[in-house]
């Protein structure tokens, strides 16, 4: 019998192996041993199905422990360090995931880190900032490495650059996870640091909403 887990399963390895332009219906079908037609029995289309693989992928990330001493940033970029690593076990299928995120898991994940930290008294105003910013710095950071841009390459054209900005490129120390850490680090310790002055204060928007 057809199941739903294997079916999303399989849309996950056809993925992993060709990309998401691969993915059909037709070949889901042929590698499961069952005819197309019989998947809508389970799934309504092929979206349902990338819903279901982008889920599976996203519940790969090992479950965290408690917070040590009241250190919630630390809590939080040990993390989004490992959703990032489990994003990146599928690279070829991060697109996929980014397009296709399950919101309802992400609600509840969201729910359980404002209430963590709100335990480790973070003020509520900046807890929905600080747990959407990680996120997008994840996903961000994640297809920017499964697509192979490189973080913070030597440049094209050096003369461009201050010479010891140039030396620094060169030296190779800034890697894509060290990037990563440094970056998230730098905005969760600003955010620490200006408790009592919420975030977002003043700031422009270009008549944005």
């Amino acid at each position: 019998m057809i199941q739903r887990d294997a079916v999303a399963r399989t849309a996950v390895e056809i993925v992993d192996e060709d990309g998401p332009g691969a993915l059909s219906l037709e070949r889901i079908a042929t590698r499961m041993g069952v005819r197309a037609p019989s998947l809508y029995n389970h799934f309504a289309d092929k979206t349902e199905i990338l819903a279901e693989a982008a889920r599976l992928i996203v519940l790969e990330t090992p479950d965290q422990g408690d917070v040590v001493d009241g250190d919630w940033v630390s809590w939080l970029v040990e993390g989004a360090v490992a959703f990032r690593g489990a994003l990146l076990a599928h690279a070829r299928s991060v697109p996929m995931v980014v397009e296709n995120f399950p919101q309802r898991l992400l609600e509840r994940l969201y729910a359980r880190h404002c209430r963590i930290l709100s335990d480790n008294g973070v003020p509520i105003a900046d807890q929905m900032f600080i747990v959407e910013s990680v996120h997008r710095m994840t996903i961000g950071s994640a297809m920017c490495a499964a697509t192979g841009r490189p973080a913070m390459a030597p440049p094209h054209d050096p003369e461009l650059f201050d010479t010891e900005v140039v030396a620094d490129l060169e030296s190779g120390r800034w890697t894509d996870d060290r990037l990563f850490v440094a970056a998230l680090r730098a905005l969760l310790d600003g955010v620490r640091a200006g408790h009592g002055t919420p975030v977002g204060r003043g700031v422009d928007t270009g008549g944005r909403a």
